[in-house]
């Protein structure tokens, strides 16, 4: 079975979601997905078929390494091109998967568990009031949620509510205000007051602050209990990450802007957050 053409297609809903679909000359098709790639991964992709024409889709590894090699001084470690490489790979398992009758996981090392907690990622926005914020977390709980994730990068987007009393924020500024603290603590209290105490809350800050205001607003949230809080520091600054989760009970998540396994190794070795997400 031999690989006869890859191809794309970019759909529209909350950004921009690219699918890669590969055929084979065995009429067996995988399909793939790229997060946060843009149309910069439609042109690598596009670009990387010409290599993948002809391969075996069984050497799902060797394939990934050689394009990922070969292109080292051209993002070989992050960005698009991991991307773009990602929606290969899961196309490829995916294909291998049909063709064997045999469900991924069970070629991944065997199924661990028969469900998992999903979270909804709410659109809960700081200028938002009590009432409205009730609103979105009922729409949440109606589909059957059991626990919800905000955004407390206050200002980052432009949302309604970026400007108070006069009072706009420098988005290159990562030190939090006064106001700015208050606000995103207020924002964690109303939510978690109009979810209730059988909904759990995670927070996201998009690594919008230094670590003297991260480790302040972790701090201050411990008596929410949040499942965890996003990236409070640049994901890169792991010491900074570690210096938060050494200084608060809040978990510390990180992950979504790291790639590949390497991306991973000091963040695990340094101990520097209590939950890793790959996104």
């Amino acid at each position: 079975m031999k690989i006869t053409s890859v191809k794309t297609a970019a759909t529209q809903g909350h950004g921009m979601h690219l699918w890669v679909r590969i055929t084979t000359d065995a009429g067996i098709t995988g399909l793939g997905e790229c997060v946060h790639g843009g149309v910069q991964a439609i042109a690598i992709i596009q670009r990387l078929e010409e290599r993948l024409i002809g391969r075996d889709p069984f050497a799902i590894d060797a394939i990934f390494e050689e394009l990922r090699r070969a292109h080292v001084f051209d993002g070989g470690f992050a960005g698009a091109l991991i991307t773009a490489l990602t929606g290969i790979e899961i196309a490829l398992w995916d294909l291998k998967g049909k063709a064997l009758n045999t469900p991924v996981y069970e070629l991944l090392g065997g199924k661990f568990r028969d469900k998992i907690r999903v979270y909804a990622d709410c659109q809960v926005e700081p200028g938002m009031n009590f009432g409205e914020i009730q609103q979105v977390v009922d729409e949440v709980l109606e589909r059957g949620f059991t626990a919800l994730k905000i955004d407390l990068d206050i200002h980052a987007y432009g949302h309604r509510g970026s400007e108070v009393a006069g009072f706009e924020k420098d988005r290159f500024n990562y030190t939090a205000g006064q106001w700015e603290h208050e606000r995103m603590v207020q924002l964690v209290d109303m939510v978690t007051q109009a979810a209730g105490r059988d909904v759990a809350v995670a927070a996201d800050v998009h690594t919008r602050l230094d670590a003297p205001s991260a480790i302040r607003l972790a701090r201050d949230l411990e008596p929410y209990h949040l499942l965890w809080l996003e990236e409070p520091v640049p994901a890169e600054n792991v010491k900074a990450m570690r210096e938060v989760k050494a200084h608060t009970s809040t978990p510390i998540c990180s992950g979504e802007n790291l790639y590949l396994r390497h991306g991973f190794r000091e963040l695990i070795e340094q101990q520097a957050v209590d939950i890793i997400m790959p996104d």
